[in-house]
């Protein structure tokens, strides 16, 4: 069957990147024919294929997609755009996800105070793909295209903002899917909002890369050779979080004799001080981040992908989790909405986390320390294990349900 893809995958970003592979390459296993519709908004082509001249980093992501996803249409904006290559390509059926697919944030949940000293009211910018109505969506496709929605995220939008009218066109827009899936609890209870529904929750591609993509996956030799690494080391990676120095300079005293710090840069690179005495360099191919992490002894940070890498592959792992949503006043709800709280959740390791303003910084790296000496290695890989059980099942109710 020749399948289209709609998700994003030619983004800087190493998660996005895998999660598309992950599905790409089951595909390709299954005998099947994978073809990924190149949907963004002109916002995001804009920000990602205008510096990819000019950006290494960005040049890596889509260099390491391009030369994996061999099977890709032309740039589409539009709705019309879509349907013309769903056409040109002989695309039988659309597979829309993994990742925050299912997006909408009114406008109420984006005016916040900005401003340390001097406080003004700013309002959010978003691109027309993380607004509905779209291709995500489903909306504009051709109605009698079978659809189906995996393993989607709403990316902690604020479903309670939604007006009567809104979830009416929501619940319209995802009667024409044939199959649909969700990643975490807070998107579950959105459609249960939207469509007075219930549906199966289901495990992000990236759980099964290991069983997908294992050739694109460097040894563990080469990375340490490459990157001048130690045999055991722990890798912390912080974007968006600012934590006081002297806990980052903690971390680097309690994991001295263990395995040294590494800190592992983002695609906007390295975004906290530190004073370890190792550090990855940039552009960082997706392959070699993923395999950084699947080599190291711990992970320590606060993005979701890395987390989820983590534990596919047992490495002890903690998030100083900056995916709650947040007050008018800036103040983190810690209200469920998290999608990195979702996943520990589910391996039961609630524990291994934070939400930087509600953490105490004169411990902090105390407790970092514990959960990661202390991590539940064998009960982890057993639920990894689980986790990719219910991601084959996932993928044979795609494909049956696209099939009829």
């Amino acid at each position: 069957m020749r399948i289209g893809i709609i998700t994003y995958y030619r983004v800087a970003n190493f998660g996005a990147n895998l999660q598309a592979i992950s599905t790409y390459r089951f595909l390709k296993q299954a005998g099947h024919t994978p073809i990924f519709i190149r949907y963004m908004s002109r916002q995001l082509f804009v920000e990602i294929d205008g510096s990819y001249g000019t950006n290494a980093q960005v040049k890596a992501h889509l260099d390491f997609v391009d030369g994996t996803i061999v099977d890709q249409t032309r740039t589409c904006f539009t709705a019309d755009d879509v349907n013309e290559a769903i056409r040109q390509n002989g695309i039988e059926a659309l597979i829309i996800g993994s990742d925050a697919v299912l997006q909408h944030h009114p406008l109420r949940s984006r005016l916040h105070v900005k401003g340390r000293y001097l406080k003004r009211i700013a309002i959010d910018r978003v691109n027309d793909e993380r607004c509905f109505p779209n291709l995500f969506w489903g909306y504009g496709i051709t109605p009698s295209m079978k659809k189906s929605l995996m393993s989607a995220s709403s990316q902690s939008s604020a479903y309670q903002y939604f007006s009567s009218e809104l979830k009416q066109r929501m619940n319209e827009a995802l009667q024409g899917f044939v199959y649909i899936s969700v990643r975490d609890a807070w998107t579950r209870q959105m459609l249960q909002a939207v469509t007075g529904r219930d549906f199966p929750l289901t495990p992000d591609p990236v759980f099964a890369f290991n069983q997908n993509a294992a050739d694109l996956i460097p040894d563990r030799e080469y990375i340490l050779k490459k990157y001048g690494l130690p045999e055991d080391y722990v890798l912390v990676s912080f974007v968006n979080v600012r934590l006081p120095d002297v806990v980052i300079t903690r971390l680097k005293d309690l994991f001295k004799d263990h395995a040294p710090c590494v800190a592992l840069p983002s695609p906007l690179g390295i975004r906290f001080k530190h004073s370890f005495d190792y550090e990855i360099p940039m552009p960082l191919c997706p392959a070699d981040w993923y395999a950084l992490i699947k080599y190291s002894r711990g992970y320590i940070g606060n993005n979701m992908h890395p987390v989820v890498v983590a534990l596919h592959n047992g490495v002890p792992c903690f998030s100083v989790d900056n995916y709650s949503r947040y007050d008018f006043w800036g103040r983190p709800l810690d209200d469920g909405a998290s999608k990195i709280e979702d996943i520990l959740r589910q391996f039961h390791l609630e524990a291994n986390r934070v939400v930087p303003a509600k953490g105490n910084s004169e411990d902090l790296a105390e407790t970092i320390y514990n959960r990661i000496m202390t991590f539940p290695k064998e009960e982890v890989v057993q639920h990894a294990a689980v986790m990719y059980e219910k991601y084959i099942d996932m993928m044979s109710s795609i494909m049956k349900a696209l099939s009829l």
